[in-house]
């Protein structure tokens, strides 16, 4: 039975834009901060649209190729996030990718976040400045980076660029610690400064950007270096009293939460960074000796492995050793597996003409599944709705057999497409 999605139609207001008909995908951005309890970083919450991924996972070439890795495949450029979160959890196990640009491991990222628990899907982009530059790389790489690694030490996918995976960290006895929130756990203030402080975040006096913190009175308030929203620490004595996100532009409260995760902001602890003076105009910064390797695994696949190696090659960087990784690549060279997908377009003025073409794509024996950012305009738009129902796709809940549309909460912000006809 072809299965799509359209994440959006310009018949379809407020609905991410693409269609994805006969057996097929989409991508979404997280936050990596926010968590109700400590346990739930680890949990498998699944996504709304992890269906799709049960639906590929029954498909018997997944299946084979999952057996035959290290192996090639044909893989259309629409599928990759979906084909991702599929092995990832057919293998049941950690799965490091690499791609070419820091830009291409986002976007798959995101998109495998659409198929499965945002939680076990990390990003580890390159540091953004070079180690020999004597710059500090951004917080918000920083953290990224760092929470990688801790999503696939423990069994999650991981994206990586090419670049990502030969710029050293410095060794773990001298990396930063994550800090953990927890309403009734009792740091004290000081006490939280000062971790805050050794994982590489600036005092300041009102919190603005991504790896500050800023303490008055009883509150301490922090932009962790993943998050997309500060919180807001308030204290009763040493204990945490409440934790909420709050708009650093407003100052106002948003929501609350349990639990939060702040990752570092720097690469190297605080106490363990050596001040040092500023080099003459003719000397280069030194590359600090100690640096290892990002990851102490192997890798199991590469996008675009010729793209990958020619990113490197242009950084002036050693090329990645590919002999025991699965290659994934979208144009064809004799490989033995191939998952395609088509990208059909949706135009139309307004709702009406919207619904004639969904209509149609279920009267041809597609499922089809329409993603919204938000679950009142996933609500709205299905009341409008005439000639056909557009029941909602709760978290978790399998495909039916049954040809008809679908409306799905999931906050598609690129387009994709799907796993080809039946």
């Amino acid at each position: 039975m072809p299965l799509g999605v359209v994440t959006g139609s310009r018949g379809i207001p407020n609905a991410e834009r693409t269609m994805i008909p006969a057996g097929s995908c989409p991508p979404d951005r997280m936050d990596h901060v926010l968590l109700t309890n400590p346990a739930s970083a680890r949990e498998r919450v699944r996504a709304p649209l992890a269906a799709f991924v049960d639906e590929v996972r029954k498909l018997e070439r997944l299946q084979a190729f999952a057996r035959a890795l290290p192996a090639r495949a044909r893989v259309s450029e629409p599928i990759l996030p979906l084909l991702l979160a599929a092995l990832h959890e057919e293998l049941g196990r950690s799965l490091l990718v690499v791609l070419p640009e820091d830009a291409d491991a986002r976007d798959a990222a995101e998109g495998a976040g659409w198929f499965t628990s945002p939680a076990a899907v990390a990003l580890l982009p390159g540091r953004g400045v070079a180690l020999d530059s004597g710059l500090a790389p951004p917080p918000h790489l920083v953290g990224e980076r760092y929470r990688a690694l801790e999503v696939l030490a423990a069994g999650g996918l991981v994206c990586a660029s090419a670049t990502a995976l030969s710029q050293g960290l410095p060794p773990r006895e001298s990396r930063p610690a994550a800090v953990e929130l927890r309403v009734g756990s009792e740091p004290g203030i000081g006490g939280l400064a000062e971790e805050l402080a050794l994982a590489g975040y600036e005092r300041v006096e009102r919190v603005d950007e991504r790896g500050q913190f800023a303490v008055r009175g009883g509150i301490l308030d922090v932009f962790p270096a993943t998050g997309r929203e500060p919180l807001r620490v308030e204290f009763f004595g040493d204990e945490i009293e409440q934790l909420r996100a709050f708009s650093p532009f407003t100052q106002r409260a948003l929501h609350a939460t349990e639990y939060a995760i702040v990752h570092p902001a720097a690469e190297r602890r605080a106490d363990l960074t050596e001040l040092a003076l500023s080099p003459e105009e003719d000397e280069r910064p030194q590359v600090p000796a100690d640096l290892v390797p990002p990851v102490d695994r192997g890798l199991d696949l590469v996008w675009q492995p010729d793209e990958a190696q020619r990113a490197l090659e242009e950084e002036g960087l050693a090329p990645l050793e590919l002999d025991a990784v699965g290659q994934l690549d979208p144009f064809p060279r004799s490989q033995p597996y191939a998952f395609e997908a088509q990208r059909p377009a949706i135009a139309a003025r307004g709702l009406a003409e919207a619904e004639n073409e969904l209509a149609g794509f279920v009267r041809s024996g597609n499922r089809v599944v329409v993603a919204f950012a938000h679950r009142g305009e996933a609500e709205r738009q299905a009341a409008l709705l005439r000639k056909v129902e557009a029941p909602q796709l709760a978290s978790g809940e399998p495909l039916t057999a049954v040809p008809g549309v679908r409306f799905a909460v999931a906050p598609a912000r690129r387009r994709i497409a799907p796993l080809g006809r039946r």
